[in-house]
């Protein structure tokens, strides 16, 4: 099979490998679109303790070709999502409900072979059936389930005002989770104009364009502050800034990657003093299928999202697309290995 892997830091092969076949409880699913994730570009750098030589791409769709022995439920032909966490449920962290923080913690795209090659192994328990969906479509259920855990975890109540800094393809995800889950109004900012455009398409109450004049236009929309502000730009200058514009009692929530060594600065008095509560949001946690059911139920849109749908032979221009957004207008790049 054809599959794209990262040999080094900064080094990608399009190769031909050993087609792989499913064992006991696992099955093998012909890869239709995998998403491009800033999670690919930092492993691609080589960070996140990554494990090279490595096949990536954890946003996956695609058809089940071969069932392996044991697996009950799901069958050949199936469209399905997966949820790449590979859990071992016996651990400390899996016996709290936090999957993701499993002590022998897996990923497929991640430690284990991902979606960008024609075919992938998951284990049948992370294999999910999609109705009523695209290809395209299915492929977001893993970063709409990361959107998912950290609405679980944020928790907004009825009626919040929200501002939500980020307007990329998580961003906008993000943006229409705020507003299915609790938010009345979602303010959004981000530096392109085309991604404002789309934000308000798709629901937010207003838009500003960051720049000089950002804390006066925030401050005409809301006096007080907002119950919640959330980001999802991995920018340390911009979570630094984040209390700045919550109201008494908000809530922030940092839900970009921002880089490992980076460190900002907040009051602690400030915190203490305007009962603020800053909450982290870590990955998916179970929760791929609720995020399947915001697609199934078109309470979130995902085609507007999509920028590029490239060849497998052209991962290294979807990454280089991640590194510089503004390259082509990209949003959601994905991969189709067929």
């Amino acid at each position: 099979m054809r599959a794209a892997l990262i040999t080094q830091p900064r080094n990608l092969e399009v190769r031909e490998l050993p087609t792989p076949h499913p064992g006991p409880l696992e099955v093998r699913v012909r890869v239709g679109a995998t998403g491009v994730c800033g999670t690919d570009l930092h492993l691609f750098e080589g960070h996140f303790h990554a494990r090279l030589p490595l096949v990536p791409g954890h946003e996956i769709a695609g058809i089940i070709d071969e069932v392996g022995p044991g697996v009950r439920g799901l069958e050949e032909g199936q469209l399905v999502a997966l949820d790449p966490v590979i859990a071992c449920g016996q651990c400390w962290a899996c016996r709290r409900g936090q999957r993701q923080h499993c002590l022998a913690f897996q990923a497929l795209g991640v430690t284990q072979a991902g979606g960008f090659a024609q075919y992938v192994i998951a284990p049948a328990s992370n294999v999910y059936p999609v109705q009523g969906l695209s290809m395209e479509e299915a492929a977001f259920a893993e970063p709409l389930g990361c959107v998912a855990w950290g609405l679980l975890r944020l928790r907004p109540e009825p009626g919040s005002q929200a501002l939500l800094f980020g307007a990329g393809p998580i961003g906008l995800l993000l943006m229409q989770a705020l507003l299915i889950s609790g938010a009345s109004r979602v303010v959004v900012v981000d530096p392109v104009a085309e991604r404002l455009a789309l934000a308000q398409q798709l629901g937010a109450q207003a838009t500003v364009q960051s720049g000089p004049e950002l804390e006066g236009h925030l401050r005409d929309l809301a006096p007080h502050g907002f119950d919640i502000v959330a980001e999802a730009t991995g920018v340390p200058s911009v979570v630094a800034q984040m209390p700045h514009y919550a109201a008494v009692g908000g809530k922030l929530l940092i839900f970009g990657v921002a880089p490992e060594e980076a460190r900002v600065s907040f009051s602690p008095y400030d915190i203490f003093q305007r009962d603020l509560s800053i909450i982290g949001s870590f990955s998916l946690n179970g929760t791929l299928p609720l995020a399947l059911e915001w697609l199934q139920s078109r309470r979130i849109q995902v085609q507007p999202l999509i920028s590029h749908r490239l060849p497998l032979e052209e991962l290294a221009q979807a990454l280089a697309y991640k590194e510089q957004p503004g390259m082509a207008r990209s949003l959601k790049v994905l991969i189709t290995p067929e």
